[in-house]
């Protein structure tokens, strides 16, 4: 019975981290929010990163700091959806994209909607998450 215990906890841990290299950007964001909103996986958000968004997570550390200097919002669930067609160019540069993310959870008991305009780079081949736009500079 100890074998199999062993096997199984050796097992989980050896799992590689998932391959964003192929991921669209839609699904970045998702997975990026996912990771601090539901997972409390400030590592997977850093793989979703760019290096200067990786460094500010690291900088606050914590999943709470996070959300509250970074994200800007709280959540106890949430669900997260990127406007489909909210994908375009971030000041007319294709390799820049600006995505707007709808949020609709709890927070301590009250529903909040809300929405954050987020910008992904490339970066090494791939889209990452770089900057999060404070909602009361939106243009």
């Amino acid at each position: 019975m100890l074998v199999l215990v062993a096997a199984a906890v050796s097992a989980c841990g050896s799992e590689d981290p998932t391959d964003f290299s192929n991921a669209k950007p839609a699904e970045i964001v998702t997975s990026f929010y996912n990771a601090v909103y539901e997972q409390d996986d400030l590592d997977k958000a850093k793989q979703l990163s760019s290096t200067r968004m990786a460094n500010l997570i690291t900088h606050y550390g914590a999943v709470s700091q996070v959300q509250r200097y970074v994200l800007g919002r709280y959540f106890d669930t949430v669900e997260i959806e990127v406007a489909s067609d909210s994908l375009t160019d971030y000041l007319n540069n294709s390799n820049e994209l600006r995505a707007t993310v709808i949020f609709e959870g709890t927070y301590n008991g009250d529903n909040i909607k809300d929405r954050r305009d987020v910008v992904l780079i490339q970066q090494d081949g791939r889209w990452v998450v770089d900057k999060i736009l404070d909602a009361r500079y939106r243009p």
